[in-house]
């Protein structure tokens, strides 16, 4: 017992948290990113959810970068129409620019990017795009059931420079949290919910 709570006051105090719902509250144009099947669409529409509960539907818009999957756009299609929420694809930096200024008076703006490997060659592409509006706020989905070795690949790849913010899927299918949460607390992660 003394042994646990000694580890849970050392994670206390490495752990770096956001607010319990600091992202819908504050607002903003966040995107998730991250490898193929973290749950990214999932967690946007979840997210969407949450804001349309303190904001309205008209307070949300839903973006996507997603034109490779097959029905990608039609499944956040599907869950902007449950939500009554705009969902708009954009093809590429100039478009997401405009689409961001025509969107100015939204309260939450949510981006759902592509899913690739975190060594295809295209991530470099995606991280550019994002980075052509200041006002992107990247938030990194880290799977809880890959493994440290997966989990430094990701950061590298998808967070490399930055004091990134971070949200954990998947925990309901992992066997522990000791790697995700080992990968917050060495990379300085901000983990939110």
């Amino acid at each position: 017992e003394i042994l646990r709570r000694r580890v849970s006051a050392a994670l206390e105090r490495r752990l770096t948290t956001a607010d319990s719902d600091g992202m819908i509250e504050g607002g903003g144009v966040f995107a998730l990113v991250g490898p193929t099947g973290v749950g990214k669409t999932t967690t946007v529409a979840k997210l969407a959810a949450r804001g349309v509960m303190r904001y309205g539907a008209s307070g949300g818009a839903l973006l996507t970068t997603d034109s490779y999957r097959i029905a990608a756009q039609d499944q956040l299609r599907v869950y902007g129409k449950i939500l009554g929420v705009p969902v708009h694809p954009v093809k590429d930096a100039a478009d997401l620019g405009a689409l961001l200024s025509e969107l100015g008076d939204k309260r939450l703006v949510l981006i759902d990017t592509v899913g690739m490997s975190q060594r295809d060659r295209m991530v470099s592409g995606q991280a550019a795009l994002l980075a052509a509006s200041p006002n992107v706020r990247r938030i990194l989905m880290l799977n809880a059931t890959s493994t440290v070795a997966t989990l430094e690949e990701v950061v590298a790849a998808y967070a490399p420079s930055e004091r990134a913010a971070c949200i954990v899927s998947k925990v309901d299918e992992a066997a522990g949290l000791g790697p995700a949460l080992d990968i917050c607390v060495r990379h300085g992660l901000v983990l939110h919910y």
